[in-house]
């Protein structure tokens, strides 16, 4: 790759009454050229001046750079630039190249070049009343002082360039105004030196420059730098450049060794990776307009924040603990290892616990702390000072041990806290809280009876050898039970969501399960079509049949088989509802009989055959949270219901209600407060089928009383839908819906518009009912969704069957079949079911960038690999590539064909795995691009998250992640490849 030589960094410019502010990413170019970015910590130098500077700069820098950029620097820009010397050293040295901006000079714009980027961010307007060239330099001295000088060992003036000691004294004066522009002691302050071309007593210069400081501020000028020296240069006519500048160097380094040992003792000494993200960061404040201190421990976790619910799940800890010695010997030992475990993954700067503790978490603590105080019935607690000093201390100690530590692993150190207090712990059980973290809610159900959260399984779990998205938990993290096997599947990081829906419907439940089996025979891949979907809901008896195939891992021919027996046995009639047969024969007395038992009942049927059943197949103990097929797949499940009393929408789902919803989203998630880890299966399924008049509701206590979530949402994809965004938030929209009906009446084009037929036919009884009905349909959520996708059309699919005649009545058991072959022949005679089944296919492939791209001749540099969802060891791999030999398929880079056949060996890795390098140029990091899947003639399809832009794929892939991530991951760091040896990209966008 071309090298950028441009050294441009910083600039203030003017447009209009607008003070613009330009960065570029010079820093990142020369940071990321060291060689051990990782363990070098850099040096920053700030040279104010002009032609005596230029002379020091060429001097210092061990370079011939300054010499062609010389004369080149506009008013009001800084550029950077490197000592080559010491570039292998464990203390590379940047020097900005600064001055202070003039008044009547005009100020140009950075330009982007080719090789470069430049960001531009107008300030924040002044109050009124100030001058524009006012306005410019107090700009230049708050982006020295508030920007730059937190990273700064050394500001250097030359007071020859700049017109002697006043100007500097005026101009440190006017930076003063500023408040501190960072949180980092006094001790680590920038020091100064001043630069004089004199033969006076150097002491003598500086009285004089104090004099003339003190007269334009009384403010004190060590508040916000360190130590103040007059450097004296003998005249450049007498001596060598080289000599000249020795003694300047030497105190330069003598200065900012000062500095530097501050900060080693302070923890703030940044390697070269953490200085430039905070560099960018900072950047990026100042651009704003932020008025607050850089504070650089809670920069550090920009990407990775602090729970904001954790004062709830440390109070829901401490709930636990049921006396002084409990709380001192196991939940403060778990509470600070928690802690140490959240701030300290690899990566992270190892800051000063105690500042990270006072930052961070400190005042959470005291909240939750005081808050369990409140609700405690313990006597002689400890004082919320007490307990803070004890986190506070251990986790001093804690960290002390992670200084000493070889590789710097928080994880180790929590498991042997773990291991020691286990024996202790056995009998803790929280559904609300993951008591291993203790700052998320837990979603996976262990054998034991611990539940844990997904992060925990990253973190804790053993990555599987074969699948880089599944992870097996041989045993409980907490307490160390077997767990006899327990995998979890987790979502590809740059993955679209598949969503699947299921309409209610009673007995037409099965024309879901005729669409599926039809799907399943073209996808023509060897194994269950459910597990293509990473989110499925349900309604009334689609929850039925998504519990069935999801959480039990039923095959679609097991449902289909079972579906005839399940609404026989559920819809059993009453035996005293056979009672009126013998009543001799009264006009309407028979219907009326029933309908007073079925009224007073609360039901057509009994509930007890639904609940026998629904145990049958469920078990009588397995609950919603409980590790099982879903868990393997990777499936999140979720279940509406209703209140019977104002109708409110809920959701029963198997992620724990997992994310953060609008306040009036329509809809209510039960969270596990509600005790949901503890409700077995079958009650769940129950409620979600306690249709109107055909079955009573489902009280669960302590959580409340449900019915059919048809009420409200007989087509869950609205919700599905809304539940994507909240569990996926990096997702802008699923990938692929599939929406499943279970047919309605046509609908007329030409409404009936003729007069009433009389009351029994069109009083307000059967209005309502016809009303009811309608609203009980899915009809109208299809439509409203379909509008919304317009322009996606491959994205969204909905099946669905229309009858001549009313619909099949929920309960009919008698017109099963008819359903099962008028739903079949809906299916096979859809022009969308190949279509579908090609976008599944489509689906299986991902896109993973090789590295961060860097731009080179105004394009930025793609490189990446296609891979497959379907592993080497699976034989569904080895079926779907003969498959795709024998359509002819080959994938599209933006509507570009890839070369080479997929039999040819090209698509696979060392590892048998499937895999094709991919390059390509986009003109921006958020310009979209496609990857599609095209077999033979049909229409192609987008692989799975496509289009994507650059931007999306560095976050979702965690690429710029300088501080480490909350899954403890150390990933690998791809330097950029070199791409100059090898044929050029195709320019594609």
């Amino acid at each position: 790759m071309r090298k950028c030589n441009h050294s441009h960094w910083l600039a203030l410019s003017s447009r209009n009454d607008e003070i613009i502010f330009q960065v570029s990413n010079r820093a990142t170019n020369l940071l990321q050229s060291l060689p051990h970015l990782q363990v070098q910590t850099p040096t920053l130098f700030v040279f104010v001046g002009n032609k005596s500077k230029i002379l020091a700069l060429q001097e210092l820098t061990s370079s011939n750079i300054n010499k062609r950029n010389r004369g080149k620097r506009s008013n009001g820009e800084i550029h950077l630039h490197i000592d080559a010397s010491s570039v292998l050293s464990d203390r590379p040295i940047l020097i900005a190249d600064s001055d202070f901006p003039s008044d009547k000079r005009s100020v140009a714009p950075l330009l982007a070049g080719d090789c470069h980027e430049v960001i531009s961010t107008v300030l924040p307007k002044p109050r009124s009343g100030v001058c524009r060239a006012s306005t410019m330099l107090k700009a230049a001295d708050n982006l020295h002082l508030k920007f730059l000088s937190p990273f700064v060992d050394v500001f250097c003036f030359f007071a020859a360039d700049l017109g002697g000691l006043q100007p500097i004294a005026q101009r440190l004066a006017s930076w003063l105004k500023n408040d501190q522009p960072s949180t980092l002691p006094a001790a680590t302050h920038a020091h100064i030196i001043i630069v004089v071309e004199s033969s006076a007593l150097e002491f003598r210069i500086l009285e004089e420059f104090f004099d003339l400081f003190h007269n334009e501020t009384e403010k004190n000028l060590f508040t916000h730098f360190g130590n103040v020296r007059i450097i004296t240069l003998l005249p450049q006519s007498s001596v060598s450049p080289e000599t000249q500048h020795k003694r300047l160097k030497e105190y330069l380094i003598k200065a900012s060794d000062k500095v530097r040992l501050a900060r080693i003792k302070s923890n703030v000494l940044f390697s070269g990776q953490h200085f430039l993200a905070f560099l960018n960061q900072a950047s990026s404040q100042f651009g704003a307009g932020s008025k607050t201190p850089f504070d650089f421990i809670q920069e550090s976790r920009i990407n990775n924040q602090v729970a904001p619910d954790l004062k709830d799940h440390l109070v829901n800890f401490l709930s636990l603990f049921k006396d002084n010695k409990q709380l001192q010997k196991l939940a403060v030992p778990l509470i600070t290892s928690s802690l140490m475990l959240d701030h300290y993954p690899p990566d992270m700067h190892l800051f000063d616990p105690c500042d990270v503790f006072r930052v961070l978490y400190k005042e959470i603590c005291y909240q939750a702390y005081v808050e369990w105080m409140d609700s405690s019935n313990m006597s002689d607690l400890l004082l919320p000072s007490g307990f803070l000093k004890m986190i506070e201390k251990l986790l001093q100690s804690f960290f002390a041990k992670l200084q000493r530590s070889a590789i710097n692993i928080a994880v180790d150190s929590h498991r042997q806290v773990l291991l020691r207090t286990v024996s202790n712990c056995l009998s803790i059980r929280l559904d609300n809280t993951c008591v291993i973290c203790i700052r998320r809610t837990p979603q996976y159900g262990l054998p034991c009876g611990h539940v844990i959260c997904e992060n925990c399984v990253r973190v804790f779990g053993r990555l599987s050898p074969i699948d880089p998205w599944l992870f097996e938990v041989d045993s409980c993290f907490f307490c160390g039970l077997s767990t006899s096997g327990v995998v979890v599947r987790t979502l590809p990081p740059t993955a679209g969501i598949r969503v699947l829906t299921f309409d209610g419907g009673g007995i037409r439940g099965v024309a879901s399960l005729q669409y599926l089996q039809v799907l399943q025979e073209r996808i023509g891949l060897p194994y269950p079509v459910q597990e293509n979907f990473d989110m499925v809901y349900g309604t009334s008896i689609g929850a039925i049949v998504a519990l069935k195939l999801c959480v039990m891992g039923w095959s679609i021919e097991k449902c289909i088989e079972r579906a005839e027996h399940f609404a026989k046995f559920a819809f059993q009639p009453r035996l005293v509802s056979r009672i009126p047969a013998f009543i001799p024969k009264i006009p309407g007395l028979s219907a009326f009989v029933s309908f007073l038992i079925s009224y007073f009942a609360d039901g057509c049927y009994s509930a007890d055959y639904l609940e026998e059943i629904l145990q049958e197949e469920f078990g009588k103990e397995r609950s919603i949270l409980d590790c099982s097929n879903a868990t393997a797949t990777g499936t999140r499940i979720g279940i509406p219901v209703t209140t019977i009393q104002d109708a409110t929408t809920c959701i029963f789902t198997n992620y724990n209600a997992v994310g953060t919803r609008p306040l009036k989203c329509g809809y209510h998630a039960l969270r596990p407060k509600c005790g949901l880890g503890q409700v077995p299966l079958w009650k769940i399924a129950r409620c979600g089928s306690a249709a109107p008049w055909y079955f009573k509701p489902k009280h669960i206590p302590g959580i409340g009383t449900f019915q059919d979530g048809g009420v409200r949402q007989n087509d869950p994809g609205n919700i599905a839908l809304q539940e994507v965004a909240v569990t996926f938030p990096n997702s802008v929209e699923p990938s692929l819906v599939v929406s499943l009906g279970t047919g309605a009446t046509r609908v007329n084009e030409v409404p009936e518009m003729g007069p009433s037929r009389g009351l029994l036919k069109d009083g307000f009884i059967p209005r309502l009912i016809r009303a009811f009905k309608l609203s009980f349909g899915s009809t109208i959520a299809h439509k409203h969704r379909s509008l919304r996708k317009q322009g996606h059309r491959e994205q969204y699919f909905r099946f669905d069957i229309e009858f001549d005649h009313p619909e099949p009545e929920l309960d009919d058991t008698t017109r099963m079949q008819e359903v099962k072959e008028r739903a079949r022949s809906a299916i096979c005679g859809s022009k969308d079911i190949d279509q579908l089944a090609r976008c599944v296919i489509a689906e299986l492939f991902l896109f993973e960038l090789d590295s961060v791209p860097k731009k080179e001749r105004g394009r930025y540099i793609c490189q990446g690999r296609i891979i497959c969802r379907l592993r080497a060891h699976s034989t569904a791999l080895q079926v779907l590539l003969e498959q795709l030999n024998r359509s002819s398929a080959v994938f599209l880079v933006q509507g570009h064909h890839l070369k080479d056949s997929l039999d040819d060996g090209s698509y696979e890795d060392k590892d048998g795995n499937f895999g094709k390098t991919v390059s390509f140029e986009v003109f921006d990091k958020s310009t979209t691009f496609s990857i599609q899947l095209k077999e033979g003639s049909s229409q192609p399809c987008g692989i799975s998250g496509s289009p994507f832009s650059i931007d999306s794929l560095v976050a979702a892939q965690q690429l710029e992640c300088p501080f480490g991530t909350m899954d403890h991951i150390k990933r690998k760091r791809v330097n950029s490849i070199d791409l100059s040896s090898r044929k050029r990209p195709r320019r594609l966008v």
